[in-house]
């Protein structure tokens, strides 16, 4: 922002007149529950059902209710802020088939000692199927020897070639077998030819049948090094500092093909990174091989101790990885001819109880940690008293933050029997006893359905519950219309991706449901299924016993709380309660002639702002609102008249 040193003049233009609607796009619904893979105990934000799938994997049988809640909702619009919960039966798959190994988040794993060499970044099984291959510099050629020599060349020994242009050459030994001999050249700029000789150290040299390039022609765990990159030798940074052969590439492996389909894909390339623990690239980026890993790979984690587990192949000599370049000593690092590690000991654990799911949804207790205006309960659990205790939790968060809705179905035992189907009355008594025992609020929704749909990762139809579907369609209210609009109704209130219901309320199921809180969700022929409700929660009568007006509510307190942030520590006198009346004026202005109210008052001055409130440090501002109803009942009257009779004398009568 531009500032001033000496006098003069900033002209600044602060717009107070518009009217901030909530975009569909910034509607955030929040969701916990467990899943294949992803980050444990923290939210994460998701946009699209794509990015879910990424970020948490596929559905299964363990998970395909809650799954699916979440992405239907996604389906309209909006975005998910979702926590994935903590059960006891997580593991992280680990390199040293560590069967406790719970790494639940980043956070959690900058406060933790890994002690493996890798581990997969997220608990699950699907770390089972990771290998990661750390690919050194390695040797420069294997030579194949026409004859066997006199004496067996030794690991970590030197040899010597007699050049045929004249002088020799020296090298590392790094294996030796069946006259096939791998070296490391002291000189890698010169290398050894067919028309060059071994040393024998007595006449005759040994000829040279063959030589090829070490790197482009070995595999490592399946992998052939040149699939992954060039051959690594010395950064810049190492090279400006006298130090050689810092550079080595990590490759991560999908080996089993679970997660791309293809056993031995290459699923991430880290490459030139460094052994050097202060190394830096041309960007002055991290390039030590821990911390770019930890910093950024997708799919592991690692202790940096590979030089511990990892024995270079040349020989001991040369320093050790991790090292600073101002280290005393510090000038070719060992090399190793790479190194396949493959995870293991991941485990799942999807049955969460009433507690870990509890204790997953107060994460989103805490208001400045994530915006939302939504909460999803997702599916059933084993029982009906643990749904009950899921649900009660869910609203708890949206009553205690006083900003959100929480959207509830019922026990998925009260719609889809275990052993045959249910009877429409049973159905109807089990879901009205459901949600007797749940609390009143204006803060919860209950929606009466469980929808039929088809499951595409796993080619099967699935019941799910519709609380997903009852937000999602206050998502697309939103986008289409406004907040204050009722989401229900033939317009606006068809569901998506739903094949049939569970329980489809007649008229009469329908009017017991709505006394007892509940909107019923229904199939009508030819126009689909519905949702035929606008309730909230709460049980005594109210303005705010309608969706729509405890939306609108939300939507002007979120408004008020944005400009009340602008005057805060601003002077309490006539100039800023004025101006933040008028901002407040102008928002309910643009609400009203959008059909959310049908009067307002806005009362911010010395009548409420008395001297004993100013001398307290406090601000009031009191907003009057008579909020637009929706049509929940409709009478259509139909008279029939003599032909010889005037209208006006009927309709006077």
């Amino acid at each position: 922002m531009a500032s001033l040193i000496s006098p003069g003049i900033i002209i600044k233009e602060r717009d107070l007149s518009n009217a901030v609607v909530t975009n569909a796009l910034a509607i955030t619904g929040a969701f916990a529950s467990t899943f294949a893979k992803g980050p444990v105990g923290e939210i994460v934000n998701i946009s699209t059902q794509k990015e879910l799938l990424d970020t948490f994997g596929k559905p299964n049988s363990s998970n395909a209710e809650d799954w699916f809640v979440a992405s239907e909702f996604l389906n309209y619009g909006g975005r998910l802020a979702v926590v994935r919960a903590e059960t006891a039966g997580l593991n992280n798959a680990n390199s040293g088939a560590n069967a406790s190994l719970l790494i639940s988040n980043s956070v959690a794993f900058q406060t933790s000692t890994l002690g493996e060499d890798f581990a997969a970044r997220t608990p699950g099984t699907w770390g089972n199927a990771l290998k990661v291959i750390v690919a050194d510099r390695g040797a420069d050629q294997i030579i194949t020897l026409a004859a066997a020599p006199t004496t067996d060349p030794v690991a970590g020994g030197q040899v010597t070639f007699n050049l045929s242009g004249g002088g020799t050459a020296t090298a590392e030994v790094v294996s030796y077998s069946a006259q096939v001999l791998t070296v490391v050249l002291d000189n890698p700029a010169t290398l050894i030819t067919e028309a060059d000789a071994f040393d024998n150290g007595a006449d005759p040299d040994v000829a040279i049948s063959s030589v090829a390039d070490w790197w482009s022609n070995t595999s490592v765990g399946s992998i052939a090094l040149s699939q992954i990159g060039p051959r690594p030798g010395t950064s810049e940074y190492a090279s400006a500092r006298g130090i050689k052969y810092d550079e080595l590439h990590i490759a991560v492996v999908d080996a089993t093909g679970a997660i791309t389909g293809t056993a031995n894909t290459i699923i991430e390339r880290l490459t030139y990174l460094s052994k050097l623990t202060d190394a830096r690239g041309a960007q002055n980026n991290i390039t030590y091989y821990k911390d770019a890993v930890n910093e950024f790979s997708e799919y592991v984690y690692t202790d940096g101790t590979l030089n511990g587990s990892i024995s270079p192949s040349s020989s001991d000599s040369g320093d050790a990885w991790g090292q600073a370049s101002g280290d005393a000593g510090v000038t070719t690092f060992k090399l190793s001819a790479g190194t396949s590690v493959t995870l293991s000991a991941g485990a799942d654990d999807y049955d969460y109880s009433a507690s870990e799911i509890d204790s997953a949804y107060d994460v989103f207790l805490e208001t400045e940690d994530a915006e939302l205006d939504f909460i999803l309960m997702g599916g059933s659990m084993a029982t009906e008293d643990d749904t009950k205790l899921k649900a009660a939790s869910v609203m708890a968060v949206a009553q205690t933050r006083k900003d959100c809705i929480a959207f509830v179905s019922p026990w998925k035992g009260a719609q889809v029997g275990t052993s045959g189907a249910l009877t429409r009355s049973t159905q109807k008594v089990k879901t009205i006893n459901f949600f007797n025992a749940l609390s009143s609020t204006s803060y919860a929704v209950f929606d009466s359905g469980y929808k039929y749909m088809y499951d595409r990762f796993n080619d099967i139809y699935r019941w799910i519950p519709c609380n997903g579907d009852v937000a999602g369609l206050c998502v697309s209210t939103s986008a289409t219309l406004d907040d204050w609009y009722s989401p229900a109704g033939t317009n606006r209130g068809g569901l998506r991706n739903a094949v049939k219901l569970a329980f489809n309320p007649t008229q009469a199921d329908r009017d017991e449901l709505y006394q007892a809180r509940i909107n019923p969700i229904v199939s009508f022929p030819g126009t689909g299924v519905i949702l035929f409700g606008d309730k909230t929660a709460l049980a005594s009568p109210s303005a705010f016993d309608r969706i729509n007006v405890r939306r609108l509510f939300l939507n002007i307190q979120k408004r008020a709380e944005e400009l009340a942030k602008g005057v805060l520590f601003e002077l309490n006198d006539a100039t800023t309660r004025i101006g933040f009346a008028s901002a407040l004026n102008s928002y309910l202005s643009e609400v009203q002639a959008r059909r959310g109210v049908t009067d307002f008052l806005v009362v911010c001055d010395e009548s409420n702002n008395t001297p004993a409130v100013v001398d307290r440090n406090e601000f009031v501002a009191e907003i009057y609102i008579k909020p637009t109803r929706s049509i929940n009942y409709i009478t259509v009257t139909l008279t029939a008249t003599k032909t010889g009779v005037a209208f006006s004398e009927v309709i006077g009568a």
